[in-house]
């Protein structure tokens, strides 16, 4: 308990400060994506079957329509979500580890991003399954280094 709290000044120290900050962005990022998704996103997306299944298909229905009229770029429709999600990932990765240099905080950190990248890159030689994008790439490297720029000036 004695470094969470400083009973001194009654206030939050720092690294405990960063970590619920850290994860309180990854939380709004990762909801933003998945409003973008649930509100601008085709209903043929399996997503759209498990809210069926779960009894939220007219809370989704009535979101939809709510931004019905809302106009978005294409880049924000179908590519800024997935670098949302990576963002959202590498921060609670990060707040998980706060040391950041053991070895298990080392490959989660990297994992989901050079899979990311790799996925893209083998998609475009048609070795994976699905539609290279090089905005999906974009997206991703503009995830990494938004993390990174983060990370960098909060050590």
């Amino acid at each position: 308990m004695s470094m969470l709290y400083d009973s001194s000044n009654t206030t939050l120290r720092f690294p405990y400060m960063r970590s619920v900050l850290k994860i309180s962005l990854a939380v709004f990022v990762l909801i933003v994506g998945g409003f973008i998704y649930v509100v601008f996103r085709s209903e043929d997306l399996l997503m759209f079957n498990w809210f069926r299944s779960l009894g939220l298909n007219s809370f989704v229905i009535k979101l939809r329509d709510s931004y019905s009229l809302m106009s978005i770029q294409n880049w924000v429709r179908y590519n800024m979500p997935a670098g949302l999600w990576l963002f959202s990932y590498m921060l609670i990765i990060d707040s998980i580890w706060e040391d950041g240099n053991s070895s298990t905080y080392q490959f989660f950190i990297t994992i989901l991003p050079i899979a990311a990248i790799v996925s893209e890159a083998m998609q475009f030689f048609r070795i994976l399954p699905g539609t290279f994008d090089v905005m999906d790439l974009i997206s991703y490297i503009l995830a990494i280094f938004l993390f990174l720029t983060i990370n960098y000036k909060n050590k």
